[in-house]
């Protein structure tokens, strides 16, 4: 397919009948997309700031091109939930929904976008949940997307991942517009649907959140295979990699990156562990206290961010958060040390460590036991099982590093996108004295 710049999208165009999207099982051609972003300029005509929040991919692309092409500046909530919209409520004169954006109208001249002018703000949270606003040219996605179209081979794209963050707007959106490949309307949330609808060569747009959830599912036939696997938000656990690699058929491609930055490295798990190598353009160098700083071609400095790597040759390993390391009783703990030595007991599938603030702090843990660990936890109870992963941290932890409570549960609490926030895992200690 032709490459289009996302700035000429609407401008050059395409043949109206060829596919921009898969809704419902039903194509959309660029014909009817172009009417629809017309109609949707036109609504938004002489708007300031707009929100915009759709569950359905292509009205947001309507939506998207429409407030563009209307001059406004395009704000992303995280997610259409009544509490973020009313948190941001200074932040947009508009909000457009799915349900605002079905009216096509007669065709319009399109001009060519002035990218560098035109903004989109996302807001992000870290680990504290607090909003962070980040803004993004239309320029910087464009080249962002023609970095991705230059290393990997685009095909039709699905996803499990929404498109109001930066990974799943570039990735399962914009690269594919401007690539001319047709995307996929839907949001899966369970893979037995995206799999039921998987095209011939697809792209899959996805997060460890959901590639960790394969099992139980039979390996595909060579036939419908995907052609390439994302995943972003997290690290991958190595064992869901190769889970992934055995059912899908394709080793995910993880993708390493910020809001601000884009993508930033990228890495295939063949062993586990293995090193993120950076993307082209992309420079980095750690900082006096072991952080990562980044310099990415689609922003203009360094960005100084919390993550501690070890450097190799073209590229890094990831250890953990900087932010991550809590003074107790006199003593740098980290919380991922703490994590990774619970996981190393044979009683442990997957655990959290959060500082409760108070004075002092108290220093907790979320675990989900293993079978083997609920077989305990039953015999025990919680307290002595509590006690029993307590000495199972004595050979590697300080006093300081053990965990003083535990809540015990099914599964950890994660955003949609397999990261996990501590403020999320502090509310499994509510009301604890």
């Amino acid at each position: 397919m032709t490459w289009l710049p996302l700035p000429r999208l609407l401008s050059d165009g395409r043949p109206d009948d060829q596919v921009v999207a898969l809704r419902h099982g039903k194509a959309q051609s660029f014909g009817r997309f172009r009417a629809e972003v017309a109609g949707a300029a036109a609504q938004m005509a002489g708007c300031r700031r707009a929100a915009l929040v759709c569950r359905d991919s292509y009205a947001f692309a309507v939506g998207f091109f429409g407030l563009l092409h209307a001059g406004a500046e395009i704000v992303l909530p995280p997610n259409g939930q009544p509490g973020t919209l009313a948190s941001l409520s200074g932040q947009f004169d508009r909000l457009l929904g799915d349900e605002l954006l079905e009216a096509p109208t007669a065709d319009a001249a399109f001009p060519c976008l002035d990218a560098e002018r035109l903004r989109i703000d996302f807001f992000t949270s870290g680990s504290t949940g607090a909003p962070k606003r980040v803004t993004r040219s239309l320029g910087m996605l464009d080249r962002e997307v023609a970095t991705y179209d230059a290393l990997w081979a685009a095909g039709p794209v699905v996803a499990t991942v929404t498109h109001q963050h930066v990974y799943g707007l570039t990735f399962r959106l914009l690269w594919p517009l401007a690539a001319g490949q047709p995307f996929a309307a839907e949001t899966h949330e369970v893979w037995e649907t995206l799999l039921a609808a998987l095209p011939a060569a697809a792209v899959v747009v996805s997060s460890p959140a959901h590639l960790g959830r394969l099992a139980g599912l039979r390996p595909l036939r060579p036939e419908g295979r995907p052609s390439l696997i994302f995943s972003a938000g997290a690290p991958l656990a190595a064992a869901a990699a190769t889970e992934a690699a055995t059912i899908l058929g394709c080793l995910p491609t993880e993708i390493f990156g910020s809001t601000e930055t884009g993508a930033f490295a990228t890495r295939r798990q063949h062993l586990g562990d293995e090193p993120w190598r950076l993307l082209p353009g992309n420079h980095m160098r750690i900082d006096a206290d072991g952080r990562l700083a980044q310099r990415s071609p689609y922003v203009e400095d360094w960005l100084h961010s919390g993550d501690l790597v070890e450097p190799v040759a073209d590229g890094f390993r990831f250890r953990g958060r900087a932010d991550r390391v809590a003074k107790i009783e006199g003593k740098r703990i980290s919380l991922a040390e703490i994590e990774a030595a619970l996981l190393r007991l044979p009683w442990v599938d997957a655990a959290a460590a959060v500082l409760l603030p108070g004075q002092p702090p108290r220093l907790v843990a979320a675990v989900v036991p293993s079978p083997q660990g609920r077989e305990r936890l039953a015999a025990l109870g919680g307290f002595r099982f509590g006690r029993l992963l307590r000495g199972g941290l004595a050979d590697t932890q300080e006093p300081a590093g053990m965990p003083r409570r535990w809540r015990f549960v099914e599964a950890l609490p994660q955003q949609p996108m397999g990261k996990r926030r501590d403020a999320d895992v502090m509310a499994l200690f509510a009301g604890t004295p």
